[in-house]
């Protein structure tokens, strides 16, 4: 019986290629073609900004394409003077910043190019005489037509390419702001696809291990911090609850042990951890070491198991690990189709003429 449900379940990770959830089949190729085609257009974006002097930068999204700008900002912060700030869309609309004017720029991201909260937000930009830029799957998508400049990316892999667009145009701009090592964070960049190619197969079956040993838990803490934080948050909440289903929380690692601790006075939760090279990893390693004490059930992803990158570069190599476990986790859990949304995309969550989501 065993046999006859682990070939089911081989043959629907078979089919789990083809999903637009399960980037992680293309990522080698579209990454190396994504830098290919885009790479020197990028830097010149960043040229024009440093050029004309922009006095502030907005990254402003939702869920998952929140998070993949979310990284511009803590570049911007670390190499350079330039200041900015990361939004999700209504709240960029409704705080509607004084400094928000002809000598900003506004990116926005979403890959439908037509999610709600994000065409608000970039035609309030647009309305304010702001430059925009629009990170989309498609360039003919309302918000690539809409925006002044449009990075189209024409691949499922939603989390990845437009970060690496994010991250080729900030460390342009801190090169030119003669920050050090910016030349080689982008080496480690076109590094990535021979890592994504390795690790789709090296980490299949470890993964599947993990999620049959992850299959009761009803609950789950993602904890991370630093470079990663933006990569926990995408996958406690907008990954776990999102496709797996199950209750998720999502915290900073470090805030951990600021009261939620307290918890295993009575609950032995099940934690998903994320680990850094960068400066948290020690802080991370000691929330690791009390909750193992303490009875948690725990599994860390170690950027450091996956070849020596710059530390920013961490949010790329957990990637593939993460989603790997996520697929099986979903597929564990009897949700064979991984596109399928209940509320989402259904009309229910969204207003306003030609959008589609959420």
């Amino acid at each position: 019986m065993k046999n006859k449900e682990n070939m089911k379940l081989e043959d629907l990770a078979g089919e789990a290629i083809n999903s637009l959830l399960f980037s992680a089949p293309v990522l080698a190729p579209d990454l190396e073609r994504f830098l290919k085609d885009e790479e020197a257009r990028i830097r010149a974006l960043a040229q024009r900004a440093f050029d004309e002097k922009v006095e502030h930068f907005y990254w402003v999204g939702s869920g998952n394409s929140w998070l993949n700008l979310a990284p511009g900002k803590y570049i911007l912060d670390q190499m350079t003077n330039l200041t900015s700030d990361v939004l999700i869309s209504y709240e960029f609309v409704w705080r509607n910043p004084k400094r928000l004017n002809k000598k900003s720029w506004v990116f926005v991201s979403s890959f439908s190019g037509a999610t709600e909260d994000t065409v608000e937000a970039l035609r309030h930009a647009n309305a304010s005489g702001a430059t925009t830029i629009s990170l989309v799957n498609k360039a003919d998508s309302l918000l690539g037509r809409e925006a002044e400049e449009v990075i189209a990316y024409n691949s499922k892999a939603l989390y990845i390419l437009p970060m690496a667009a994010v991250y080729l145009f900030a460390l342009e701009l801190a090169r030119l702001s003669s920050a050090p090592q910016t030349e080689e964070i982008v080496a480690d960049i076109r590094r990535l696809p021979d890592l994504f190619a390795r690790q789709y197969d090296q980490e299949r079956e470890p993964a599947k291990k993990l999620a049959q040993d992850f299959l009761d838990e009803r609950l789950i803490y993602t904890l991370a911090s630093g470079p990663n934080y933006w990569l926990g948050y995408k996958f406690g909440l907008t990954v776990f609850m999102e496709n797996m289903r199950v209750n998720g929380s999502f915290m900073d690692a470090t805030e951990f042990r600021h009261g939620p601790a307290e918890v295993f006075d009575r609950e032995k939760p099940a934690m998903v951890i994320l680990k850094g090279t960068d400066a948290s990893r020690l802080l991370v390693e000691r929330v690791v070491d009390v909750c193992e004490n303490n009875g948690a059930h725990v599994t860390v992803f170690d950027a450091a198991d996956h070849g020596d990158f710059h530390p920013l570069i961490g949010p790329f190599v957990l990637m593939i690990p993460l989603q790997w476990f996520a697929v099986w986790s979903t597929l564990m859990r009897g949700i064979t189709d991984l596109d399928e949304r209940v509320l989402m995309g259904r009309g229910v969550l969204a207003q306003g003429e030609g959008v589609t989501w959420p």
